[in-house]
């Protein structure tokens, strides 16, 4: 699937490159803000090619890797930090790299070294009742995509209100989590543009990850699907004339897509209310229930989605836990 080219204002362009084996995401999208040097929003993940497919776009538009002085990481999934490294090498010179102090653990060697995987993982696959072989599939999943970044293990940590500029543009820092407990949004002033990274994506509606390493949350209760729709309340007061996403095509109008979403979310949620008065489930049932056929591969998502609108409806009464398990067991109230 090809995507509309984003429009050149100022001095921001971008650039894309292909997600393999990713259809659902169609392609990673890279900022590149200035006249020289420049800032880069985000970077793709490290497949095989992708440095030399950015690498010429950026030498179409007049730069090279050692024009790059700042790395601006919206969020720390893999597919937004992969390059840091080999761009980082490329350029012959240190480049600062800046993500939210909630997802600088997601960087870290401490973290990919495990192949992304922990003691937190096994008891949180226990705990939903997902099936053995399902569980190996995950954790074969997991060790593949560490091959896919280069730690950045001396990220500096930004927040929200932060500002970054140069020339042409101006950037405030917008923390938006849900996605990702540090996700952010970066609004660009001058020109009215929001980097939305995967917070806002026009083709499909963001998944507000279940956080499964419970343990590394500055905030264990944190709850992903309440988060995100807080997190939309931050953006609808802002003048936005583009939304440019991670991935996928770049959108016009903020106000339609935030009401689609909420949409979603409410009809997700009463689906998921209705299956549990037909009695007891565990969260893998109620996957198999709502998300009937789903791929092994795409189990997790599937899950997530399931655990985060679960949290929602136990919050407002209208569902309880009944059996701790493993597995545990939930029912309507």
């Amino acid at each position: 699937m090809s995507i509309k080219p984003f429009p050149h204002i100022g001095s921001i362009r971008s650039l894309t490159v292909p997600l393999p084996g990713f259809p659902a995401l169609i392609c990673s999208n890279m900022f590149v803000l200035g006249s020289g040097p420049i800032t880069l929003i985000d970077t793709a993940p490290k497949f095989p090619g992708s440095l030399l497919t950015l690498e010429r776009q950026l030498h179409e538009i007049g730069f090279d890797w050692s024009d790059v002085d700042r790395i601006i990481i919206t969020h720390g999934h893999i597919d937004h930090f992969g390059l840091v490294g080999q761009i980082r090498r490329a350029s012959g010179h240190a480049i600062p790299c800046y993500v939210h102090h909630d997802d600088l653990w997601k960087l870290s060697g401490d973290f990919l070294k495990s192949g992304m995987w922990s003691e937190d993982a096994d008891a949180f696959y226990a705990k939903i009742g997902m099936p053995e072989q399902t569980v190996a599939q995950m954790k074969r999943r997991s060790h593949f995509f560490k091959n896919l970044c280069d730690p950045v293990d001396d990220a500096i940590p930004m927040k929200d209100g932060d500002i970054f500029e140069g020339s042409g543009f101006d950037l405030q820092i917008i923390h938006t989590p849900g996605h990702s407990p540090g996700c952010c949004c970066l609004y660009e002033r001058q020109h009215n543009i929001l980097f939305s990274g995967d917070h806002l994506l026009k083709h499909i509606t963001p998944n507000p990850f279940h956080e499964v390493n419970r343990s590394r949350l500055k905030d264990p209760s944190y709850k992903s699907l309440k988060a995100y729709m807080e997190s939309l309340e931050k953006l609808e007061h802002l003048n936005v004339s583009f939304v440019f996403p991670a991935h996928g095509e770049y959108i016009t109008d903020l106000e339609s897509l935030i009401a689609g979403y909420r949409t979603h979310h409410e009809k997700r949620t009463e689906e998921i209310r209705q299956t549990l008065k037909k009695g007891v489930r565990s969260i893998y049932g109620l996957m198999t229930d709502v998300f009937p056929g789903i791929e092994e591969s795409e189990a997790f998502l599937a899950v997530s989605e399931i655990i985060v609108h679960l949290e929602l409806l136990i919050e407002a009464g209208n569902a309880e836990l009944v059996e701790k398990g493993p597995p545990e067991l939930f029912q309507a109230s």
